[in-house]
């Protein structure tokens, strides 16, 4: 286990988790979100999922603790190379945050009280100097957590992803 809170549990990806994934990872909403292409298939899914569970060196499942059903999942990863090149991250240590949950459990809090656990950890126990998350700007609901999180605008930037030019709004959270 790598952060367990009041109502869930964060650990590695098992193989028992599959179907799990399959219901909030096939979502035609998440995948836009996440700028994925969209798993339409348990084989496309497959893919997406083996990739989390084993290489993807720091991704967690979201398990709901009522339940022992995983219903997301958060990835702690370096900066990306274009962030680090800028002059308010020199010599500084932080790490990028990703994170996707269910639809079914958007709005209950869970996945704010999962990154705020990410957080403290990456923060006293890592010592990190500053958590960096983004999204792409048409992605509402990542923006308002974002900002209740207390996250601060650090970079707006248009990227060629997969192909298409995407604005992300890159956002930064420093350690008090």
């Amino acid at each position: 286990m790598f952060v367990e809170t009041g109502r869930l549990i964060l650990r590695k990806f098992r193989e028992e988790d599959f179907a799990d994934f399959c219901a909030y990872a096939m979502d035609e909403e998440m995948c836009r979100m996440m700028g994925n292409d969209l798993m339409d298939t348990e084989e496309a899914a497959r893919v997406t999922f083996d990739w989390l569970k084993d290489k993807e060196e720091r991704s967690y499942v979201l398990v709901l603790k009522e339940t022992g059903r995983a219903i997301g999942n958060l990835n702690i990863t370096p900066l990306p190379e274009h962030l680090l090149e800028l002059p308010a991250l020199a010599g500084k240590q932080g790490k990028s945050l990703s994170f996707c949950i269910s639809r079914q459990y958007r709005r209950q809090g869970l996945m704010s009280e999962a990154v705020r656990a990410v957080i403290a950890r990456l923060f006293e126990e890592e010592g990190m100097d500053y958590v960096q998350c983004g999204y792409f700007d048409f992605n509402t609901v990542s923006k308002a957590m974002q900002e209740k999180l207390g996250f601060t605008h650090l970079i707006t930037m248009t990227i060629d992803f997969r192909g298409e030019m995407m604005t992300t709004v890159e956002n930064i959270l420093w350690k008090e």
